[in-house]
């Protein structure tokens, strides 16, 4: 089984660093396609898992949706523009200097208080009431029942000030039910189908419910919203819009549509709206003569009145004068001023309607009151004509003329009312409704096959994002010939990820008996092969070494030092060598762990002088493998490593042994890794994939300057393999290897 690997064999001598920009990848490479599918398989488990739980959320959302039903009406309206006798001409050059169209002016009025305001009174879409659901999964329990809960309200008044406030209902077990109040305190009880008048916060509410429909304890609301609030809601769901535009782009049809969830309700509303903007336009047609119809009706009792005190003042003249017969002269002076005041009276009529679009000063009303001068002079005239009559004549004569003219007057009145009576009766409007919204019962929303291909769309683009991202964030090292091109730092190998070592080190964990090395239960894994092919390495580049001491160090903890320790030192006996592992970390080792030992006694012991380094030494499983573990956990490792002590047992143990491996603490928290590097004949920099940061390795790289050439390279750990064509050709990292404290 064999893997590439990087085995270029540079000068042990540290290369002069590269300068560097500072982002821990390389600019250098061009954008390739085989970037873009690495990085998106690298990443399909994010991927999936978003387009899964998308999905998961549009199946959820298309299932408890309610259903939203399209309800269509169509107006025709009459364009009246008047432009004189250049009409013709004019709507030549109308065109593009047209001023916003009839339908325009329309639409708006539509829209307007004026016809959504009665259609709200009308049907009572103040009113909402409804089952209480339980949050996020209630419209879900509910389309799955059989026997769904429902109310009608059949009205609910408040004051204006408890408006939008939320009531309850709860159903009783004899087909009563109780109201609450917004605090959750009962105010009265009623029966569907009967008024209940209660009493809250000094006020009454008086609530009419038509049916219920619910087990015993269903809870139910109802509430009765601002009418302005429900206004704005219907007219934000109305659509209104011209259909049929001519060549010079207006039009007489509009459009209606409005969504609603229940189609037989929408289909009511929308009909209102209809009828209501036809009704109000035969009364903008109409107001005139309403206006004229009204005046009269109320000026007919008062003038009915005149003239039955007229006619009553006549007939008592002649009960007690008796029959009087006029002569030729007073009939002609009666005739006359009967004339006259007829005259005045129609033209004072006129006066009145003149008053209601000109001022008192115009010049119209002006010759109105002129004239009316005139007839009264010339009645004046007559007045004294008649004063020359005998008394008996002159009185007759005054009656009967009073009689004859509030006569006139009145059945003037009544032929105008009549005419205007008959003129509103014929009255149409402007519009006239083409279609009226029928129910349609095929809803337009949710289609739930374009939810769902929708929720699929957002949920690559969420997971695609979140990889991309995550890939610009990621600040550690991906590709290893950043190292070899940015530090000057040979890759020695490279070490994929292996799942078998994961169950090993939690049987090691866990305390299990026997050995717990990737490289002695996995001899076959990859892992295991890249281990080899460092021991290949470390073949070429200690040739000529006066001793084989090894020193694996890294920046930080859980990079898989203590793996790559072990392992290779289980590799090197299998060579036919004799190794001796020591855990130099004596402030956080677990070797131990790995060959079920415990921490007992070990290096610590030696150093401090309080036994030989020999009795310390542990067998393994392994033929040709020793270990010597921390032993007790000193306060103050570096203390310990400092004297000669540390020196004569690296020197006594390489002689007896052919390798001596140390696993060291990690460079940037501790020094006790340089301490133990000036006792090694080679240094293995450990960097794992996605981990560090390429100023982490250059700051360790600066630290291990003093001990010159003795840093031999890095050891790039944590491969993931994945397909050919991947971003570096074979190769991506993930490995979980802990770096964890764990006492025997």
């Amino acid at each position: 089984m064999n893997i590439t690997q990087s085995t270029d064999r540079r000068s042990s001598t540290l290369a002069k660093d590269v300068p560097y920009s500072g982002n821990d990848r390389d600019r250098s490479e061009d954008f390739n396609l085989s970037l873009v599918i690495s990085t998106l398989w690298d990443g399909r488990y994010r991927i999936l898992g978003a387009v899964a739980f998308f999905l998961a959320v549009g199946f959820i959302y298309a299932w408890t949706a309610a259903p939203v039903y399209q309800l269509e009406g169509l107006l025709q309206t009459e364009i009246q523009k008047t432009y004189g006798g250049q009409a013709a001409d004019f709507t030549k050059i109308e065109g593009p200097y047209a001023l916003p169209t009839y339908a325009e002016g329309e639409i708006e009025i539509l829209k307007s208080n004026l016809v959504l305001g009665p259609v709200v009174q009308q049907l009572g879409l103040d009113v909402s009431a409804g089952p209480t659901l339980t949050p996020v999964i209630g419209k879900l329990l509910l389309r799955i029942q059989a026997r769904k809960p429902a109310i009608t309200v059949a009205s609910f008044e408040v004051p204006p000030r408890l408006r939008g406030l939320v009531f309850g209902l709860d159903a009783l077990p004899d087909g009563r039910f109780q109201l609450k109040a917004p605090d959750g305190a009962v105010i009265g009880q009623g029966r569907p189908g009967e008024s209940l008048a209660a009493d809250y916060q000094g006020t009454t509410i008086r609530l009419k419910v038509a049916s219920l429909t619910g087990k015993a304890g269903q809870g139910f609301f109802v509430v009765q919203n601002p009418e302005l609030q429900v206004i704005n809601d219907l007219r934000l769901g109305l659509q209104a819009e011209e259909r049929g535009k001519n060549a010079m782009g207006s039009s007489n049809l509009l459009w209606l549509g409005l969504q609603a969830l229940d189609p037989d309700q929408g289909a009511r509303i929308l009909n209102a709206i209809l009828n209501q903007y036809i009704r109000q336009s035969i009364e903008r047609k109409a107001g005139e003569s309403s206006t004229a119809l009204a005046l009269l009706q109320k000026q007919r009792p008062e003038l009915q009145a005149q003239v039955a005190e007229a006619e009553g003042r006549l007939n008592a003249y002649r009960s007690r004068s008796g029959t009087v017969d006029l002569v030729r002269e007073g009939e002609i002076y009666l005739e006359q001023a009967s004339s006259l005041e007829n005259q005045i009276s129609a033209l004072q009529q006129k006066k009145q309607e003149l008053l209601r679009t000109y001022t008192e000063n115009s010049d119209l009303v002006t010759t109105i009151n002129q004239q009316i001068a005139r007839l009264r002079n010339e009645g004046r005239t007559v007045d004294t004509k008649v004063s020359t009559l005998p008394h008996t004549q002159q009185e007759f004569v005054r009656l009967t003329r009073d009689a004859q003219v509030k006569s006139e007057m009145y059945t003037s009145m009544l032929n105008s009312i009549q005419q205007l009576e008959t003129t509103l009766a014929g009255s149409v409007g402007s519009a006239r409704v083409v279609d009226y919204a029928i129910p349609d019962y095929d809803p337009i929303a949710p289609r739930k096959a374009v939810l769902m291909v929708l929720f699929l769309f957002i949920g690559t683009v969420v997971g695609v994002g979140l990889t991309v991202l995550r890939q610009v964030l990621q600040r550690g090292i991906e590709d290893h010939r950043i190292i070899e091109t940015k530090l000057g730092l040979p890759i020695l190998v490279t070490i994929p990820h292996s799942e078998a070592q994961l169950k090993h080190g939690r049987n090691g964990l866990k305390q299990a008996p026997g050995t717990h090395l990737l490289a002695v239960q996995e001899p076959e894994d990859l892992a295991t092969e890249s281990l080899r092919s460092l021991r290949t390495a470390l073949h070429f580049t200690m040739d000529g070494a006066t001793s084989r001491v090894i020193l694996v160090a890294g920046a930080s903890p859980r990079i898989g030092k203590s793996f790559i320790s072990s392992n290779l030192a289980v590799v090197l006996c299998q060579a036919g060598g004799r190794v001796l592992l020591v855990d130099a970390d004596m402030r956080n080792g677990f070797l131990h762990i790995a060959f079920g030992h415990k921490r007992s006694v070990g290096l610590s012991d030696v150093l401090s002088g309080r036994m030989p380094w020999e009795t310390v030494v542990k067998q393994t499983d392994v033929p040709g493998l020793s270990v010597i573990t921390t032993g007790a956990l000193p306060l103050d490792p570096l203390v310990l490593l400092m004297p000669r002590a540390f020196e004569e047992f690296t020197a006594q143990a390489a002689k007896a042994y052919d390798f001596v491996i140390f696993d060291a603490p990690p460079i940037l928290a501790v020094s006790d890794a340089l301490v133990i590097g000036a006792q090694a004949d080679t240094v293995l920099l450990v960097a794992k994939y996605g981990v560090h940061p390429l100023d982490e390795l250059r700051a360790c790289m600066d630290r291990l300057k003093p001990l010159g050439a003795r840093l031999k390279g890095c050891v790039f750990n944590d491969i993931k393999v994945v397909h050919a064509g991947s971003r570096y050709g074979y190769y991506k990292y993930g490995y979980a290897y802990r770096y964890k404290k764990a006492d025997a």
